[in-house]
């Protein structure tokens, strides 16, 4: 599977798929991979073509079954979404490829099997229409639209979701908004949640801030938001910024904690500890120790679980970390609200400090910096909600970190054995430890 998902296989079917049209392949570039044992993997190239002064930059996926079962499901799937159609990226659609002898498919983005929408979504004649309202009857004009209608790729995981910024500058209509296109209906559904929590925020003025929603557009399954201005709140946990975010983030958490909103969805422990479980299985197959320390871990979790009280169960945003906020100008808005659930109180607030921590710290500045806002975090919400429910605090903490170690070793990242191993002794020790006073 690594061969046929290495960056030689992937420039041979490049070279072989440009044959005769004039393009030439000048760069792959192996951007972020997903390893999910025992079933499948994949990976996401950047790829750089040029044909004379002309360069494009196209996204290709390759994704691998690593057993029967999985690639009877995943053929299936891909059978059923165009793998007959012919894999065109430039002038059409790279609809994917597959290879039977070696368990593995190539495919192009905006394809995505996950999301039949995407392709349009990333269409600027097909977006004109949705944007601006125009029609077929108003052909010359709708093309001038397109034309100036600019697409940006934020972001794209496949079969997860892609963010996509739509610029249009010109006479006439402007604007600068982002779509998150995602497969079903996760996109009305964090549409009509944003919706009600900007009534809960009002009575909270600057506590909680969000992106201001446009629109669901259901046939491309697109959710439409107003450009919020900033940047993500980077990762160095030294910065002025991320300092300030604790005390920001409890307050948005306590205002949609105090919302009342009810959704379906409820985030159990029992569901998520049960979830570990699988993950200690995949380390079977790449990390022994992992598996022997998330085994243990997993003991104590349910040990502890059993020991305590349920929490309150409440609306929790379901994804509280700090690259989850933007930031401009000493000011915090939140998004991403795709996982929003009913949980116990701990439950976000248990992710939020699990991600303060570093996962490669430059030097100690880093981690007494993390420290800090985790304090800071804790202190600020137990301020507004003294009677907060947190007994469970420790298992959730815990829980969020030992996920992080699943994570490295999906991401399969130099080095990750050792930020794997960090991460579970780490959530030991959050375990047997008290809240911050």
């Amino acid at each position: 599977m690594g061969e046929a998902t290495d960056k030689a296989s992937v420039a041979g079917f490049v070279e072989e798929m440009l044959d005769g049209s004039g393009w030439e392949l000048s760069r792959v570039k192996r951007r972020s991979s997903r390893f999910e044992p025992p079933d499948s993997y994949w990976t996401l190239f950047d790829i750089a073509i040029n044909k004379d002064a002309e360069e494009r930059r196209l996204r290709l996926v390759a994704k691998g079954a690593l057993n029967p079962a999985a690639w009877d499901r995943l053929s299936s799937q891909l059978a059923a979404h165009g793998a007959d159609r012919r894999c065109d990226p430039i002038g059409g659609l790279g609809y994917p490829r597959l290879f039977p002898e070696s368990q593995h498919a190539y495919w192009f983005y905006p394809f995505d099997p996950a999301m039949p929408g995407l392709s349009e979504a990333a269409d600027p004649v097909r977006m004109a229409r949705v944007l601006v309202g125009l029609n077929d009857n108003n052909t010359a004009e709708l093309l001038a639209v397109a034309r100036r209608l600019n697409i940006e790729r934020v972001r794209y995981m496949p079969e997860i979701g892609a963010i996509l910024r739509y610029r249009l500058d010109g006479p006439g209509a402007q604007m600068d908004i982002y779509g998150k296109a995602q497969p079903g209906n996760r996109g009305l559904r964090t549409h009509r949640i944003v919706k009600a929590l900007w009534q809960a925020a009002e009575n909270h003025p600057g506590y909680l801030n969000l992106p201001r929603q446009l629109g669901f557009v259901d046939h491309l399954g697109l959710l439409l938001e107003q450009r919020v201005r900033g940047n993500p709140v980077s990762g160095n946990r030294a910065n002025t910024e991320f300092m300030q975010l604790g005390y920001a983030a409890a307050e948005a958490l306590a205002v949609i904690h105090e919302s009342r909103i009810d959704v379906e969805g409820v985030i159990s422990i029992e569901n998520e500890v049960a979830r570990l479980d699988r993950v200690a299985e995949q380390f079977t197959y790449v990390l022994p120790v992992g598996h022997f320390l998330l085994t243990d871990l997993i003991a104590h979790m349910r040990h502890r679980v059993r020991k305590t009280e349920v929490e309150e169960i409440l609306p929790t945003h379901g994804d509280l970390k700090y690259d989850q906020f933007i930031h401009h100008n000493g000011e915090f808005t939140l998004i991403d609200f795709d996982y929003f659930a009913m949980a116990e109180t701990s439950y976000d607030l248990g992710k939020f400090c699990a991600y303060t921590v570093p996962s490669s710290p430059k030097d100690w500045k880093e981690s007494v910096a993390a420290d800090e806002t985790r304090a800071t975090f804790i202190r600020r919400y137990l301020e507004l909600r003294p009677q907060a429910t947190l007994q469970r605090f420790a298992v959730y903490e815990a829980l969020q970190l030992a996920l992080r170690a699943m994570a490295s070793m999906w991401a399969q990242s130099p080095g990750w054995e050792r930020v794997a191993e960090t991460f579970l002794v780490m959530a030991f020790e959050r375990l047997q430890s008290r809240l911050p006073e």
